[in-house]
């Protein structure tokens, strides 16, 4: 019989498979909404891309990559997939002092601070480092030293900033100031930087040429109709643990889903996510255009249309 089972449910991926035949809804559920990697070609390319630069010989000027995106089109989810799967690049049970704190971090993953505050970035590298700014003033000339000595003691081999884009929240000269901090930072330590961010974040570094040159702009272009987009509704099959198969890569399910989510990964991911707990939860067991026309679900321009209308009223 279970040998059947696995046989009858053959599209899906063993640990999906295993979370259908445990019968357990509430855990199937959970499972649907939980947080999914799919690593579709453009991504995988990428995070080979930071894999290279992460293992280059050090040098004077060290390259550096901008990844650049639409919001919610996975930019983030790249690279968090990198720094998880290379935070742990050579660490043994060497790495870790006698209390058990690491003393390696190979990738250190930070998000850059609302505005281009030299202070809180700096205050935000150490915390991510795990410590705390020795000097209660938090000074610059103190900060720079502490950080550039505790990157070089945790072997930091490559920083990588999301959310680089705000900094066009400040003024023209913080602007200035935070992208020498950047330069400097990468001089100093001879690491790669990879910047995440919108596509406003290439104008605030081709504002300084020389940080321009040496910035490798990767662009994440909004979805379309092709072989991949379609590949990438089958990874979703594969894991979403639904009784039927459901036909995703059909033109009309594949195209409805696609003008829904107007072409941003993060939308599409959301829109098969709520379909399948749409799925599950009303025992239809497969994802159609009922299901799609039957999910709380609105496209980011109707969201701001809505918006707008709201703000008028």
């Amino acid at each position: 019989m279970v040998k059947e089972a696995k046989a009858k449910y053959d599209y899906l991926i063993r640990e999906s498979r295993d979370v259908l035949l445990r019968e357990d809804r509430d855990e199937r559920l959970a499972y649907i909404k939980s947080e999914h990697w799919i690593g579709y070609g453009l991504a995988t390319n990428v995070i080979m891309k930071l894999r290279e630069l992460l293992f280059a010989p050090k040098k004077e000027r060290m390259p550096n990559v901008l990844i650049i995106g639409r919001t919610n089109n996975g930019k983030s989810m790249i690279a968090k997939r990198f720094c998880y799967l290379y935070s742990l690049i050579g660490k043994n049970e060497q790495s870790y002092d006698q209390h058990g704190d690491c003393k390696e971090i190979p990738v250190l993953y930070m998000q850059m601070p609302a505005t281009p505050d030299i202070r809180r970035f700096y205050a935000a590298i150490l915390h991510e480092l795990g410590f705390q700014p020795r000097s209660s003033a938090y000074r610059i000339s103190a900060l720079e030293p502490e950080i550039i000595g505790l990157c070089k003691e945790l072997k930091v081999k490559m920083i990588v900033i999301d959310e680089i884009h705000n900094v066009l929240a400040g003024r023209k000269d913080q602007q200035r100031e935070f992208l020498n901090v950047l330069r400097f930072l990468g001089n100093s330590l001879q690491i790669p930087l990879i910047c995440v961010g919108t596509k406003d974040a290439y104008l605030a570094i081709r504002s300084d040429d020389q940080l321009e040159n040496r910035f490798e702009p990767v662009l994440l272009p909004a979805w379309k109709y092709d072989k991949e987009y379609k590949s990438l509704l089958a990874s979703y099959v594969s894991i979403m643990p639904l009784k039927k198969k459901s036909k995703l890569c059909s033109p009309a399910l594949a195209k409805k889903i696609l003008k829904m989510s107007e072409g941003v990964i993060g939308e599409i991911s959301t829109i098969i996510t709520k379909s399948a707990y749409f799925a599950a939860d009303h025992h239809w067991e497969e994802i159609d255009e009922f299901v799609l026309d039957n999910i709380d679900y609105k496209s980011p321009t109707e969201r701001k249309q809505i918006f707008e209308r709201t703000i008028r009223e």
